[in-house]
């Protein structure tokens, strides 16, 4: 089973990217190739010395909002990554456990994870702008925890159905691109994917853990997501061996 992992990142996160990449290094098989996409005014600050092994590079122009721009390098990962599959992940989630990828997909299915918007909270932010991509009501919210995969034919399907992605997506005041390919899918490769409603799901824990750098004292956070934060951090200092400093 071919599968790449995709990764966009910018300079702010170079210092989490580093850490996510000796997970990487660490925990993670069954990959084909990591796709690593930096931008171009960032190349010389980037330190490649100590990639994973099958790390290709792209050096990209990232004009505009950084937010918005992320999330089209995202959708048109199939311009990058020539795999069957393609796996998301973030300069912030760190694979603080072994992980084969191999193992992830079953009968050639990538899962997706599903919740009806009265249950989703803030995440309700994401129906309009899914809605508005899809062209009709979207009934459930689809970003439900990260390292979503998807076919590369969904994405490679998605640049024809809406050619002007880029101008949609730079254009937009709020964006899920998650959200947007998943229903994307939904509709018109609904076979391709196993939809798994949480209501009636046994939880399983995510194949990494995500650590926003939003969430630090440095940056002004809450107690309560400082302590998320040190939790985390916990995680990740364990996945090296590596005693939590008093």
């Amino acid at each position: 089973m071919n599968i790449n992992l995709f990764i966009k990142s910018y300079a702010k996160d170079f210092w989490l990217l580093q850490i996510a990449l000796q997970t990487i290094k660490r925990n993670v098989t069954g990959y084909n190739n990591l796709i690593l996409l930096i931008p171009e005014k960032n190349k010389d600050t980037f330190d490649t010395r100590d990639l994973p092994e099958r790390t290709l590079v792209h050096y990209v122009p990232d004009e505009g909002n950084g937010w918005l721009r992320q999330q089209y390098f995202k959708m048109t990962a199939h311009k990058y990554c020539f795999s069957e599959y393609i796996m998301f992940s973030d300069s912030d989630c760190f694979f603080t456990y072994p992980v084969n990828l191999q193992d992830v997909i079953k009968d050639d299915k990538p899962e997706i994870l599903y919740t009806a918007w009265d249950k989703v909270g803030d995440a309700i932010c994401w129906r309009k702008p899914t809605e508005a991509f899809i062209k009709e009501p979207v009934s459930h919210e689809r970003m439900r925890r990260n390292q979503m995969c998807f076919h590369r034919s969904t994405l490679v399907a998605i640049s024809e159905y809406e050619p002007n992605i880029e101008k949609i997506i730079m254009g937009s005041e709020r964006w899920s691109e998650f959200n947007a390919l998943a229903a994307f899918a939904f509709k018109y490769e609904h076979e391709k994917y196993k939809w798994t409603d949480t209501a009636e799901w046994t939880y399983v824990p995510a194949l990494a853990e995500q650590v926003w750098s939003h969430s630090s004292k440095a940056e002004g956070a809450s107690e309560t997501h400082l302590r998320e934060w040190i939790r985390l951090c916990e995680s990740v200092l364990k996945c090296f061996g590596i005693n939590m400093p008093a």
